[in-house]
C-alpha cells in the first residue's frame, strides 16, 4: 500500500475515533448536568416567564442583577412581556459547559442550555447561562428568542 494512501486511512481513523470520543463526553455532561438543570427550568420556568422581577430576582447571579436593573435591563424585561403568559415547554437542552467571570463570584463554572417554551403569543425559546451552585444553579444570562420581537421592531 503506498505510503500517501497509509497516512490518508491513518489520518481518518484518528479523525472519527476523535469525533467518536467528544460525541461520547458530550453525551455524558449532558446526562450528568439534565439530572439537575431539567428539575430546576421545570421548578423555577414558571417564576421566570412570570414577567415578575421580584420573582426573578432571587434566581440571578449578582451581576445579572446589576444588569436587570439598568435602563436598558428594565427596557428588555418589558419587552419580554409582549410575549403574554406562559404556556407550556418541552425538555431543555444541554449546550455547553465553560467557564466565566462573574461579578461578586469570581470564576464560575457555566452550563448553557436552550428550553423550547409557548407563550400566548406562539412559541419562543428561552436561552439561560446557568452558574453550577453545588446541586442547584443561579442564572447569570438570560435571552429570549421569538418572532414577536422581529414584529416590533419592524
Amino acid at each position: 500500500m503506498p505510503t500517501v494512501l497509509k497516512r490518508t486511512l491513518l489520518f481518518l481513523t484518528l479523525m472519527l475515533a476523535g469525533v467518536a470520543l467528544y460525541a461520547f463526553w458530550y453525551g455524558i455532561s449532558a446526562d450528568k448536568y439534565d439530572e439537575t438543570a431539567v428539575p430546576y427550568f421545570e421548578k423555577h420556568l414558571t417564576d421566570i416567564t412570570s414577567w415578575k422581577y421580584s420573582k426573578l430576582k432571587p434566581l440571578l447571579t449578582p451581576q445579572a442583577q446589576t444588569e436587570f436593573e439598568t435602563k436598558a435591563g428594565r427596557a428588555t424585561f418589558l419587552l419580554f412581556t409582549q410575549l403574554g403568559q406562559f404556556q407550556s415547554s418541552g425538555k431543555p437542552q444541554f449546550g455547553a459547559k465553560g467557564v466565566e467571570f462573574s461579578e461578586g463570584l469570581g470564576d464560575v463554572d457555566i452550563v448553557s442550555y436552550t428550553v423550547p417554551v409557548v407563550f400566548d403569543t406562539g412559541p419562543a425559546v428561552i436561552k439561560a447561562n446557568l452558574v453550577i451552585n453545588g446541586d442547584s444553579y443561579i442564572i447569570q444570562h438570560i435571552g429570549i428568542s421569538s418572532a414577536v420581537f422581529a414584529e416590533t421592531t419592524e
